[in-house]
């Protein structure tokens, strides 16, 4: 009979040291899922505000901004054209310092995008690689309806 009492014993502390290790491990998740969240809601708002900016040469610039939970947030742009007219590939690479409050170390992001932005092609970096991709796409147009006339006849 005391035997059996032990044995009950041992395995019911046992299994609420399973119990409570178990909680503790839900919890870090838990808040490490929290801390992730909120690093990518931030990464999420940094990237909006660079995009708002519509003149190139503040935006090929670079620049710094605060954010909530990572702190000073370092971006950089690479802007190069693409063959499509006023459409560029930009390469925002942002540093953050981080947060010790919110557990968030410093660290890079990198993101890759493409941009419609026709302002930009009067920008003497683009301007004539832009007047080159205008010229092309007439000429072709002039093709095509050259051609659409031949075949009517």
């Amino acid at each position: 009979m005391l035997i059996e009492v032990l044995i009950a014993l041992a395995i019911f502390g046992l299994s609420a040291v399973f119990l409570v290790d178990g909680a503790f491990v839900a919890s870090r998740a838990a808040q490490q899922m929290k801390d992730t969240r909120e690093l990518e809601q931030d990464l999420i708002w940094v990237r909006s505000e660079v995009l708002k900016i519509a003149d190139y040469d503040k935006f090929s610039e670079g620049g710094e901004i605060n954010a909530l939970s990572m702190g000073l947030v370092i971006w950089e742009a690479d802007v190069e054209m693409t063959q499509v007219l006023d459409l560029y590939k930009v390469t925002l690479s942002l540093e953050y310092e981080g947060n010790t409050d919110y557990g968030i170390e410093g660290g890079v992001r990198q993101s890759s995008m493409y941009l419609l932005r026709p302002t930009w092609g009067n920008h003497p970096d683009f301007s004539t690689d832009r007047t080159r991709l205008l010229d092309e796409r007439r000429r072709k147009m002039q093709e095509y309806q050259d051609e659409k006339k031949r075949g009517y006849r």
